[in-house]
């Protein structure tokens, strides 16, 4: 008996680096149910995935030794399928460099149960912040689309073949089932960028990385730190929109990801803009309570996590989507002046760890109601490139204070 004891304890103690191992995000898309109602919004994806090959670029926003893939099923209410995954450097489009092959529990294909997501084997690949690479999936021939992110800022492609230079087949805008990249380098800190269509990057140029996040991975890549993009076009604090609401999706898209500890969140202006729109036609309009209630329950749950909460005032909107059907209702005086008492509350509230004046930073110099035309996309709501750059400066001050620059 004597002589297995050592024994145990030797298998435990070589057993532990492995258990104990922690990962960083490196690259995110927040998951969305796909919808069947295409009359406001296409979804973007193809009209069936079934024996499908797509290829998706992405930008890493922190370095890696070895990386991660997560895929989502967590919309799905049946299995999905995944006969095959690749990783690659990518050479521009659907172009990449020689593949390698993604394994799941040592096996080259997996079956996403409903409701769940799926965390790949690690690859070998060593990556700096800042390079392209791209996540190819091969679907089972009984794979249906049930869990995509809509707004994704840039191109996906539908490929013959998982080959360096494939036939393209068709694009989409969308992300499809890769959720997260992981990436083994630990970081000072992990900073989850959470919001609506602003933080998603509706307004940025396809293909360009000029969303705020993507600005603000680049700058503080340098520093150590990790930023990823929890973003969701339509999205609430309070009720789902095109996407779950906040409250709903901050378990899975913040506090379950791994070593993330700072939250920056810039949300609202669904909440107070889409009730009397044809997006929410019978919605009573909202109140500043609810919205009050809902931030100081993001704070609890934020805080009890021991991580820290960054918030943003909402920007003005006045004159948001010129020709099109929400142009006559989406604004009123009364929902500015809500707005205005929000971002007053928020700027005096002390259950935050920090506030980034995201009002402020892009409102125009002579009419606070309305977005800075430099720095404004052309639609009034949503900023453009340069807009992003100012946000991003923004949060990236409110994050160093205080600390070594």
């Amino acid at each position: 008996m004597r002589s297995l004891f050592p024994a145990t304890i030797l298998t435990l103690s070589l057993a532990a680096p492995a258990l104990a191992e922690s990962w960083t995000p490196a690259w995110m898309a927040s998951p969305q149910a796909v919808w069947a109602d295409t009359s406001v919004f296409e979804t973007g994806l193809p009209d069936s995935i079934a024996g499908a090959t797509i290829r998706q670029p992405l930008t890493l926003g922190f370095p890696a030794g070895r990386i991660r893939l997560v895929l989502s099923n967590i919309h799905g209410n049946q299995p999905l399928p995944v006969d095959a995954a690749t990783l690659a450097r990518s050479r521009g489009a659907a172009g990449v460099e020689a593949p390698q092959q993604v394994l799941f529990g040592g096996r080259h294909d997996a079956v996403i149960a409903p409701g769940a997501v799926l965390v790949s084997d690690p690859v070998p690949f060593a990556a700096e912040a800042g390079d392209r690479v791209a996540v190819t999936l091969t679907f089972g021939p009984d794979a249906v689309a049930q869990d995509f992110h809509w707004d994704a800022r840039e191109t996906s492609y539908v490929i013959d073949a998982d080959e360096q230079a494939p036939k393209v087949l068709s694009e989409i805008p969308a992300r499809l089932t890769l959720s997260a990249v992981l990436s083994d380098r630990p970081a000072r800190q992990v900073v989850v960028a959470m919001g609506d269509s602003i933080t998603d990057g509706n307004g940025a140029p396809m293909d360009a990385m000029a969303r705020w996040p993507d600005f603000l991975a680049s700058t503080l890549s340098l520093k150590g730190i990790a930023v990823v993009n929890a973003g969701i076009s339509g999205g609430r604090l309070l009720s789902d929109g095109m996407g779950c609401s906040v409250l709903a999706r901050l378990g899975q898209d913040v506090l379950a990801l791994p070593s993330a500890d700072t939250l920056v969140l810039l949300i609202g202006t669904n909440d107070i803009a889409w009730p009397g729109t044809p997006f929410s036609p019978d919605e009573a309009p909202m109140r500043l309570e609810r919205l009050q209630a809902g931030f100081l329950q993001i704070a609890a749950r934020v805080h009890a996590q021991g991580m820290q909460l960054i918030l943003g005032t909402v920007p003005p909107f006045e004159g948001a989507l010129p020709g099109t059907p929400m142009e006559a209702t989406y604004w009123s005086p009364e929902k500015d002046a809500l707005r205005r008492a929000l971002n007053d509350w928020l700027r005096e509230a002390d259950f935050h760890d920090g506030l980034v004046d995201f009002d402020r930073v892009l409102s125009a110099p002579e009419d606070d109601a309305r977005l800075n035309p430099d720095h404004d996309s052309g639609d009034r709501l949503h900023p453009g490139a340069q807009g992003n750059r100012a946000m991003a400066d923004a949060v990236s001050a409110t994050l160093l204070k205080g600390q070594d620059r």
